[in-house]
């Protein structure tokens, strides 16, 4: 039991600089040197934990182009690796059949 506590209170670490820029938005939240912080750290998350990030991120800015494209890519690209991986083992099965 004393393992799974171990592995939630990893998959939960919040990183001291996120926090920080967390408390800056609370006071200011147009404040963008705490908002690149967020980006940063969302850019290196899975897009299901990066999305509540980027969500609020384009909430807060609804007319900035910049950080709608960096919402969008997040979620093309974990869609193109979908497609990619399904279309290679697709294509292998195939094969297979065939032979």
């Amino acid at each position: 039991m004393s393992g799974d506590g171990a592995t939630e209170q990893a998959a939960e670490y919040v990183p001291e600089k996120v926090k920080k820029a967390e408390k800056k938005l609370e006071e200011n939240p147009y404040d963008l040197d705490a908002w690149s912080i967020l980006i940063r750290e969302a850019q290196n998350q899975p897009i299901d934990k990066a999305r509540k990030t980027y969500e609020r991120l384009v909430a807060q800015f609804p007319s900035s182009g910049r950080f709608w494209k960096l919402y969008i890519e997040a979620e093309v690209t974990i869609l193109f690796y979908f497609f990619l991986y399904t279309y290679h083992y697709s294509d292998r099965k195939q094969v297979r059949n065939i032979a």
